[in-house]
């Protein structure tokens, strides 16, 4: 069990960010273990041929199912949307010194399959690390990049979601369904299944990072180069990988097709421009249906920062409900 002590000051500094070079990395731990992860299959058969011309022995060999990745590669975002370029140049620049401890240490626990490669990046630990944040690059731009424009939308919603239960209910909301391992007590965030030693956030806050391909797992990074940090399954990152969920015909008899539709796709909640966007449809379009399912008390708005997120609410999930019965 591992728990991280809040001050009144760190309970301040939270805050959320998005970091394309963790989806990235975390991708290929999927790649490299879906057998373990059965949720993300589709993705990785719809990226086999792409991800077949890529050369990523050395992260699958930093990145065992048990044991230590190095930290290195996944520095926590500094901005609360990050470039990977930023990311990567980040990457680039950490100190020799903590390369070579850190990829020794991912040889050396648990018998790491990945250790014989290890070994040959450790001779030259300065061309390891460049290797690595171009493996990284890579893949990104073969099985991220197309793909961002939805990942990211999963992420920012996420975000406005985890932000508004920060906001209407403090930490204690925040933390309730953020993950299973997770629970809060008094002023302590407490992680069932860590076994590292109890943290003093000491005024630095904690960083929440959302990634789609990060179920079922909880990450924590506490280290004293980098902010702390909890990077967590994102809400809704399923439907990233299955069709889209069509309304019912009576549903869709009852509001007609496309308002019947947006009101389905209101889970988790989303934005105007990005079901425009998914459903391909004109901005004004979307915009007066959900005007008009929101008048009709069917959805709810909220507003986060310059967006304005769209929820079905319990009578518009009660609609759905009658329909399919």
């Amino acid at each position: 069990m591992t728990v991280l002590h809040f001050t009144q000051s760190d309970a301040l500094r939270c805050r959320f960010g998005a970091s394309p070079l963790w989806e990235t990395v975390s991708a290929v731990r999927v790649l490299n273990g879906v057998r373990h992860r059965p949720m993300y299959a589709p993705w990785v058969a719809s990226k086999a041929e792409a991800a077949a011309g890529l050369d990523l022995s050395g992260l699958q060999a930093t990145q065992p199912r048990i044991g230590f990745s190095p930290d290195f590669m996944t520095p926590p975002p500094k901005a609360s949307r990050a470039k990977l370029s930023t990311e990567l140049a980040r990457v680039r620049s950490t100190p020799i010194d903590r390369v070579r401890r850190e990829l020794t240490r991912s040889r050396d626990e648990f018998n790491n399959p990945g250790a014989p490669e290890i070994d040959r990046m450790l001779t030259n630990p300065a061309r390891a690390r460049d290797r690595l944040a171009d493996e990284i690059e890579s893949a990104w731009e073969a099985l991220i990049k197309p793909d961002w424009p939805m990942i990211s939308r999963v992420l920012e919603d996420d975000i406005a979601y985890r932000g508004g239960q920060l906001t209407d209910g403090g930490l204690a909301a925040l933390f309730d369904d953020l993950h299973p391992t997770l629970s809060w007590e008094d002023d302590r965030l407490i992680a069932s299944q860590y076994r590292e030693p109890t943290h003093k956030l000491t005024g630095q806050g904690l960083l929440l990072v959302p990634g789609v391909f990060a179920w079922p797992h909880l990450v924590m990074i506490v280290d004293p180069n980098y902010q702390p940090a909890l990077v967590y399954p994102a809400r809704g990152a399923a439907r990233l990988w299955s069709d889209a969920p069509t309304p019912p015909d009576p549903l869709a008899r009852l509001l007609g097709r496309t308002r019947a539709t947006l009101l389905v796709a209101l889970d988790p909640p989303a934005t105007t421009s990005a079901l425009a966007a998914e459903h391909g449809l004109a901005l004004a379009t979307v915009a007066e249906h959900l005007a008009a399912l929101h008048d009709a008390g069917l959805a709810t708005r909220r507003r986060t920062g310059h967006r304005v997120h769209y929820r079905r609410t319990e009578v518009g999930q009660a609609v759905i409900d009658s329909s399919v019965n």
